[in-house]
Formats: structure tokens, sequence, C-alpha cells
């Protein structure tokens, strides 16, 4: 199941007004460049102005689903009212039910799991190459409880019918069926038939190295990853993914490393900079290099896929409780929540406070 990581920039809106821009074409532009908050202000708007635009609902939908999976689902029900023949919309509405199965009590977990296998299967018959729902539909088979659906033997078919239109996403596919049966060796040969494949796609290696990592042969791991670093174009980004892994194993040291190593290969990969001052943020240590990593991340300007501004200024606010800087923490949670009135974690932290 997925979820949507939130992630938006304080930019002032200036070409509304150009000739022929709409505030929907603004806020699909705001919304492809990651920058979700002032998007979704924009799309509220364009619903009013033409609430028969579908898009707009399945826009919407997207942008709450992680802080409100009913309001995600009421906005994709409503796109797929006004038409029903798009994939996409039941993609959505199926990971939108997929959320609220993650979170819900166990006898409504089960009526919105079918829900999302429901609207994922939908999405496959009306896009038969769609790799995305297919790969939903995998996790789908493998997690649910037999009463429901789930079938290894249903996901291994979904996997097959991946791999007869997209090899290399198929073997991954079939990857994480051997993984769900704990078949080692067959898991470790899909992900070295997917590199076969596509030598400079990085998931596969990225797959391939943890899973060397996870059995602790670490010469294995490292050979894996030299290979990713010189096949694959983005190798800051190859960096960067190694040090997410780290940092959620807690491993902040090589997390450091890896990031320090992104950088090096890239100076504008803004997300590192995010990364490190999480680094130093969770490790306790080099708290005011953490302040200089999330204000370096704040000058991100118009950069796709940057740091969210207001997430970095929460994350100096909590810095600065660290620190007992009681009046700047403060300042920050109040800047973060003037960018984004919505944000919860501000919300609390500056509750906690007074």
């Amino acid at each position: 199941m997925k979820t949507l990581l939130v992630i938006a920039l304080l930019t002032p809106i200036l070409s509304i007004d150009a000739p022929g821009q709409t505030k929907f074409d603004e806020a699909v532009r705001l919304y492809n460049e990651g920058r979700f908050a002032q998007s979704k202000s924009l799309f509220l708007e364009a619903a009013k102005e033409n609430p028969q635009n579908a898009e707009v609902y399945y826009y919407l939908g997207s942008l709450v689903m992680g802080s409100d999976y009913d309001a995600a689902i009421d906005y994709l029900d409503k796109a797929i009212s006004l038409n029903g023949a798009v994939a996409k919309y039941h993609f959505m509405l199926g990971d939108a039910y997929g959320v609220k199965a993650q979170r819900a009590g166990i006898f409504s977990k089960f009526g919105a799991a079918s829900n999302c296998k429901e609207q994922w299967l939908i999405a496959v018959s009306l896009d038969p190459k769609y790799t995305d729902a297919r790969m939903s539909l995998v996790e789908y088979y493998l997690q649910a409880p037999g009463i429901i659906g789930g079938s290894v033997e249903k996901a291994a078919a979904q996997s097959d019918t991946i791999k007869s239109y997209d090899t290399y996403s198929g073997y991954l596919a079939e990857a994480r069926v051997h993984e769900y049966q704990k078949e080692k060796a067959q898991q470790e040969e899909c992900y070295r038939k997917a590199i076969s494949i596509d030598a400079k796609k990085p998931l596969a290696y990225r797959a391939l190295w943890i899973f060397y990592i996870d059995e602790n042969d670490r010469t294995k791991a490292d050979d894996v990853f030299t290979k990713a670093v010189a096949a694959v174009d983005n190798k800051s980004d190859v960096y960067y993914q190694a040090g997410l892994y780290y940092t959620q194993k807690n491993d902040f040291t090589n997390a450091r490393q890896m990031f320090d190593s992104a950088l090096k290969r890239d100076p504008q990969n803004y997300p590192v900079y995010y990364q490190l001052g999480k680094v130093d943020l969770l490790s306790g240590t080099d708290l005011d290099k953490g302040v200089a990593c999330f204000e370096k991340a704040l000058n991100a300007h118009d950069v796709k896929n940057a740091p969210a501004p207001e997430y970095c200024y929460w994350r100096i606010g909590m810095i600065y409780e660290k620190l007992g800087k009681v009046d700047s923490a403060r300042a920050a949670y109040r800047k973060s929540l003037e960018l984004n009135p919505d944000l919860e974690e501000s919300k609390k932290a500056l509750e906690k406070l007074h």
C-alpha cells in the first residue's frame, strides 16, 4: 500500500493570469513540481469553477490521501462518477481504500481491503498494461487472508502477466512472490535477471543490494553497489537511496557517508540536504549542522521534488527544542504553519510548548 509524501514549496504564484492559463493548468504545474500545498488550494478553486472536471477530483484525492483517506475516497468517487473509464482513477481509489484498510478496525478493514482489490482489478481491466495496479494486486494477494481473496497463486499469475509486457518489472514482481515464500535463491535470481535485461535501471540493483545486506554478505552487496554506480546514469541517486535505507535502519554513520557521497556527485540534489539534517536530528549529533542542512534545503526554489519548506521548518523547530532554544523552536513551528496550516506535526509541537 502506498501513501503520498506531501512536498510543497513557498513560491509566489505569478503565472495564473497568463494568456490561456487556467487555475487548473497552474494547479497541475505546481502538482507536477511537487508543490502540493499550493496546488491543492488552486484545485479547490478550479473545482468551484468547473465542477464537471473529473481530473480536479483525481488530483484532490491524491493530495489528501495521506491525511484524510475518507475525503480522498469521496474525491475519487466523484471523479469516477464523472468519468468511470479512466484507469488511474480506479487505481488511486484502490490506494485510498488500501490506506483505510491499514488504519481501520478489523471489521471495516476487511471491507476496505476488498474494495481496494476491486478497484485495482477495474484499473487493469481498463488498462491491461497498468504495471502499478498489477504490482498492487501482487501485494494484495500475498498479504490478504484467503477469506477475502488472498492467494499466492494469484500473485504469481499477476507477476507472469506483468512479465508478458514488461519483463524487467515482471521479474521484480516475481522476486516479491519468492520473497514472500522465503525462496531466497529464486528471489536473488529474479533480481539478477532484471539487471541483465536493463543494466541502467536502479530498482533491481537496490533490491539485490538490500538482499545481500540482509543476508550479511557484504562482499556481494559491495559488488552490486559498485556495479550500480558504474551503470546507472543518476549516480547521486544511487547513494541517496542507500542513505535512505541506512536511515531507516538507524545506521546513521553509513547514512551520513552515503548522503555525503551523493552530494559530491550532485551538490544540487536538495533532498539530500534534508535527509542529512534528519540524520543529525535523529542521531542527536551535530545539531547545529542539522539546522544548516535544513536551511540549505530551503534554498531549493523551483526544484522539482525538493524538500517541503514547512517540513524543513518543523524539523528545525525540533532541533531547537533539543538545543533548549524554546523561542527559536516556536518561531520555526509558526513559520511551518504559515506555509501549511494543516501540518499536524507542527500544530502538536507548538501546542506542547505553550
